[in-house]
């Protein structure tokens, strides 16, 4: 019984060690139903994004989701957020895109990419993106296939994958800078 009290210690201090601090709650964290419920009035058929990624899937160009979540999912999640800020990288001699905030609808996962030295610095877990800048609505998978170069951002975009929000110099900035694509 000794040994059990000291793995049920074990694993709860890792899971404080681990866990974001003074982070909003996320689907990892707590129920997003209603979040989710409301995310279509600040961003109109942001939800569209849950039926093109089930279309995807069916025609094989998504892998099917997990059947169930793991206590490594928060974790490969962040990992694909960090290599999708090192896939976008800036290319020699262009100038630096904008800072952009990612959602990933299905924890409702807040991620602001900011430029650093031709690079996307991935700011996982934020509450929200400040108020005029570009928003993203996507998936996991979709940001993990992006992520693992076996989608671009701009088949992701022309197949309703990716929904993006902002003035209509932000989106078409985007879209010429990523996926060459506007």
């Amino acid at each position: 019984m000794r040994k059990h009290r000291i793995a049920a210690v074990f694993v709860l201090g890792w899971c404080a060690a681990w866990a974001p601090s003074q982070a909003p709650a996320c689907g990892y964290h707590d129920d997003v139903t209603l979040a989710r419920g409301m995310l279509n009035w600040t961003y109109p058929d942001a939800l569209h994004v849950l039926g093109a990624m089930a279309q995807a899937v069916s025609e094989r160009r998504l892998p099917p989701p997990a059947r169930t979540p793991d206590l490594w999912a928060y974790h490969r999640t962040v990992r694909s957020l960090e290599q999708l800020g090192e896939q976008l990288r800036i290319p020699a001699g262009e100038n630096a895109p904008m800072a952009f905030a990612l959602l990933l609808i299905e924890p409702m996962l807040w991620t602001r990419f900011t430029p650093e030295g031709g690079d996307l610095h991935a700011q996982v877990h934020v509450s929200a993106p400040p108020v005029g800048e570009l928003v993203l609505i996507s998936g996991e998978d979709v940001v993990r296939e992006i992520a693992n170069h076996r989608l671009s951002v701009g088949d992701a975009y022309r197949h309703g994958l990716i929904r993006l929000y902002g003035t209509e110099t932000e989106v078409s900035r985007f879209l010429q800078f990523y996926c060459r694509c506007a």
